[in-house]
């Protein structure tokens, strides 16, 4: 109902409040037309709604500019355009349906008829194609004029009134025009935008389909969108005889969800928590279609290549050739190469760039988390009908990571990579995490390892002694002059430099220049810590890892374990594979109950479940990388309760450091939070592929 506070101008106020009230005590008015010699009668409830909608639509002030002829029946209200814009396609809506007609400049208002339209073009690689979106110059002129927040465009020939659908079309068509165009050719009233597509984004173009826009799908494609529209649970295929009993439960679920999106041409990102078996449900599946493919491409960092040919004679009977080393060679009868990034990169050109392969496998994929790293555009190179990405951690630092791993995975999911914005944000972790949630999946070991032991993490604090206080705080000032007084450009460095200086005085310190690495010449209240409790661990009978990322760290802690004739073993990235293999199979079997690792050289695809304490000597700022080392020992095959040392120095970087974790650890539960059922169940139901239609 209208209300009269809304009807301002003391001169006019009094005349509009007795009309309205003229119009709420009658059922209708009779109007006399001069022109036309007529009389009309006009229901007053319609017209008390068409005032309801002016005032709802175009704003409280409606009336306040408003002028009324008796000898021409006229009633004109002026109002601002950006008023007009925002209550135009509402108030159209309202009143059309009481025959009232709205006009824009002596155009009567029109509703868009799009002529846009796909036409499809197969090009050579796997899985891609292009795209021609034609506009004629008339939707062209809707396009760029279009007001999406309110649903109208203003364009040469009036008013063109747009439906939700219609605005949704548009956005689709304002970024495919803007972004993604790789070519642009004007033929005629016509202009033609090329667009690169691959398959992955069909959910995409079935959206647009259902919007109007046709000529971008194939049927085979409609019927597997329709299909998935009502996939009420995911197929369950044949587990392969070998496999059947030494899969876990959550184990077989991961394989038909990979055999799923194999048979869809799709891609798969398989992100469990590391050892729950990422790799025996990659060899279930490889061997369930051995029998249908040619050549399968499985590419992993060089620490874990014997692990994948070990897990291969196994488990499978599957023949798998190891193409690494000074005299590799590539055979033609081997279904099944295993290789190195460092290979991929160095070989590229020479040996994998022409190939085709059925299926491309990338172990540990968060190797090749920079989308502008040799390996990842190495990786991109490759040509597969059917990729997967194996990894615990697909995202570390920043949401560019997850955008480029899941890109890996399936090709073109995100569009062009140049375009897309990796800023984070809650919205565009959201957006992220619901268009990636049916080709990831993710298990915790919390979620599926119920038999796991307790694993029982601990930051313990250390105080520096006096003179190790007073030589950290020397060294701060020191680091902070230099900051100060160096030029523009070389400031970076400065810090950088600083805070490496500074990282490594929490770990040891030289007090007397000796530049020695022997222990006895150092102070270090780290080392005191460790050789206090390894001491005890060994006594008890008791296996302990010891991570650091410094070698020269390692180099001095082994001076320690040597003066005491601790038994240990060692890998820091200079040995040979089977040498880093000699030395797990020598921790596993109790023959050395110690094993120095290199943060980086051993922090990933090792299995060591003899251990039952884990030292991290040293924090570093991503929380994935100490994670990944800790589960070198907390996965399957585990018996004993994991204990965790992390020493951090108070009042020192180190604690800036546990703060900077935090952060990333934030980032990736707001990725991949473990109480999402999406990523834990692998039952890809249309509840999963609801926001990518959506």
């Amino acid at each position: 109902m209208l209300n009269k506070k809304q009807l301002s101008g003391k001169s006019k106020k009094v005349q509009w409040i007795r009309s309205i009230e003229d119009l709420s005590n009658k059922d209708f008015t009779l109007n006399y037309d001069l022109e036309n010699k007529k009389f009309y009668k006009f229901d007053n409830k319609v017209i008390l709604h068409i005032f309801n909608s002016m005032v709802a639509d175009f704003g409280e002030q409606f009336f306040r500019y408003s002028y009324s002829y008796r000898d021409t029946n006229e009633l004109i209200f002026q109002l601002s355009m950006n008023s007009m814009v925002q209550g135009l396609s509402k108030f159209y809506t309202i009143t059309t349906p009481f025959g009232v007609q709205v006009f824009y400049n002596k155009a009567e208002l029109s509703s868009w008829s799009s002529r846009i339209r796909f036409e499809r073009k197969q090009i050579g690689r796997s899985g891609w194609f292009d795209l021609e979106l034609e506009i004629s110059d008339d939707d062209m002129d809707v396009i760029q004029n279009a007001d999406l927040e309110n649903n109208i465009a203003i364009t040469t020939n009036g008013v063109v009134l747009l439906n939700n659908d219609q605005r949704d079309l548009l956005r689709f068509v304002n970024k495919y025009t803007k972004l993604e165009t790789k070519e642009e050719v004007k033929e005629g009233h016509f202009k033609k935008f090329i667009l690169p597509f691959n398959r992955a984004r069909i959910f995409e173009l079935f959206e647009l389909k259902k919007l109007g826009l046709e000529g971008a799908l194939t049927q085979e494609e409609i019927d597997l969108c329709e299909k998935l529209q009502t996939l009420d649970k995911m197929p369950q295929y044949e587990v392969p005889e070998q496999f059947d009993k030494i899969l876990r439960k959550y184990q077989k679920t991961g394989y038909n969800w990979l055999r799923f999106l194999y048979e869809n041409k799709l891609g798969a990102c398989l992100a469990d928590d590391m050892g729950l078996g990422k790799t025996i449900q990659t060899i279930c599946f490889l061997e369930s279609i051995y029998d249908k493919i040619d050549r399968v491409l499985i590419v992993c960092p060089v620490s874990i290549l014997l692990n994948w040919e070990n897990e291969f004679k196994k488990f499978s009977n599957i023949d798998v050739h190891i193409f690494h080393g000074a005299n590799r060679e590539m055979p033609k009868d081997k279904k099944v190469i295993l290789t190195s990034y460092g290979i991929l990169k160095r070989e590229l050109e020479n040996y994998f760039e022409e190939d085709q392969f059925d299926i491309f496998i990338m172990d540990e994929v968060q190797h090749l988390k920079n989308m502008r790293s040799l390996g990842a555009y190495a990786a991109r190179k490759i040509k597969s009908n059917f990729r997967v990405c194996l990894t615990g951690t697909p995202v570390e630092n920043d949401l560019a990571e997850f955008y480029n791993i899941i890109d890996l995975a399936i090709p073109g999911i995100w569009g062009d990579l140049r375009f897309l914005r990796s800023s984070s944000t809650p919205k565009s972790r959201v957006f992220a995490r619901k268009s990636a949630a049916p080709f990831i999946l993710r298990r915790t070991k919390t979620q599926v390892l119920t038999d796991l032991p307790p694993k029982v993490e601990n930051n313990v604090v250390l105080g520096f002694n006096d003179q190790e206080k007073n030589f950290y705080v020397d060294k701060l000032k020191s680091i902070k002059a230099k900051i100060q007084s160096a030029p523009k450009k070389k400031k970076y460095g400065e810090i950088l430099k600083g805070l490496l200086e500074l990282r490594q005085s929490c770990l040891w310190q030289d007090h007397d220049n000796s530049a020695s690495r022997h222990y006895k010449h150092l102070e270090s209240t780290k080392v005191e810590f460790l050789l206090e409790n390894v001491e005890q661990l060994l006594e008890e009978g008791h296996q302990a890892i010891i991570f650091s990322q410094f070698t020269t760290y390692l180099d001095i802690i082994e001076t320690a374990f040597n003066d005491r004739c601790w038994k240990y073993s060692r890998i820091d990235g200079s040995q040979s594979v089977k040498k880093r293999q000699k030395s797990v199979d020598a921790f596993q079997s109790g023959e050395t109950p110690l094993f120095l690792i290199s943060l980086k050289a051993g922090g990933v695809g090792l299995n060591l479940t003899a251990a039952s304490y884990v030292f991290i000597m040293d924090p570093w700022w991503n929380p994935a990388v100490e994670s990944q080392a800790i589960d070198r020992a907390y996965r399957i095959g585990q018996k004993n309760k994991l204990t965790v040392f992390k020493p951090v120095i108070k009042d020192t970087v180190e604690e800036k450091v546990l703060k900077l974790q935090e952060m990333k650890r934030e980032l990736f539960k707001d990725l991949l939070p473990d109480d999402d059922d999406n990523l834990f169940t692998g039952k890809l139901t249309m509840k999963d592929f609801e926001d990518i239609f959506n």
